[in-house]
């Protein structure tokens, strides 16, 4: 077995043994400063200390991929493609960006690139009677707090173009800021605006479709 294998094997059994889809946001994060010191020591062939950065966001990126992909297992084949991507550049990641910019960057790229494989899929059936059940009188921002019609919300954004859910996504349900995403998706501010403006009225749209079927 090459030594790519073999890293390839221990993270896919790294990532089997240690995710939880559960919500850990009382989890003591860990500093910028301790996650250089982790990826300097897996850099000298510690590989088993990549567990740690594994199980520190993981979570994280299962969030974005179901939020974007709207589908559990595809969510979680992005966490396991996001992490064996990123121990594969691991030389490349620079100290000076977060770990967390970084693992967006690599998660949000594979989900567009599946996104734009299932564009043409339609909802089915079930999913378009339960979205006529949801009012279009309050505006987005304040749909997506409710935390009962958020699922809602993210079937409609099927409809997007990859970029512009990825860019939605990444603003409203991971509540990032401008500069963040541009970071992350190296879109300037003015395209991150224009893929926001056209995000909404598109969802805002078919709400009032349902509304009124």
């Amino acid at each position: 077995m090459s030594e790519n294998s073999e890293k390839n094997l221990y993270l896919n059994s790294t990532f089997a043994h240690s995710v939880r889809i559960t919500n850990e946001e009382n989890k003591k994060q860990m500093d910028q400063t301790g996650i250089i010191n982790i990826v300097n020591q897996c850099r000298k062939g510690d590989s088993s200390s990549y567990r740690l950065i594994v199980e520190e966001y993981q979570y994280m990126i299962y969030q974005l991929a179901f939020r974007m992909l709207c589908n559990e297992d595809e969510a979680k084949d992005i966490v396991q493609e996001t992490f064996i991507r990123a121990w594969q550049n691991l030389s490349k990641y620079r100290s000076e960006i977060r770990m967390s910019t970084w693992l967006y960057t690599i998660a949000t790229n594979r989900c567009i690139d599946r996104l734009r494989h299932k564009r043409n899929e339609n909802a089915g059936a079930d999913m378009h009677e339960q979205l006529k059940y949801f009012t279009s009188n309050e505006n987005i921002e304040q749909h997506l707090i409710n935390s009962e019609q958020a699922q809602l919300v993210l079937n409609l954004t099927r409809q997007l173009t990859p970029k512009q859910k990825a860019v939605f996504t990444l603003h409203y349900l991971e509540e990032l800021d401008t500069e963040e995403i541009q970071k992350i998706t190296g879109l300037s501010a003015e395209k991150i605006k224009s893929n926001l403006y056209l995000a909404r009225k598109s969802i805002r749209q078919k709400l009032e479709l349902l509304d009124h079927e």
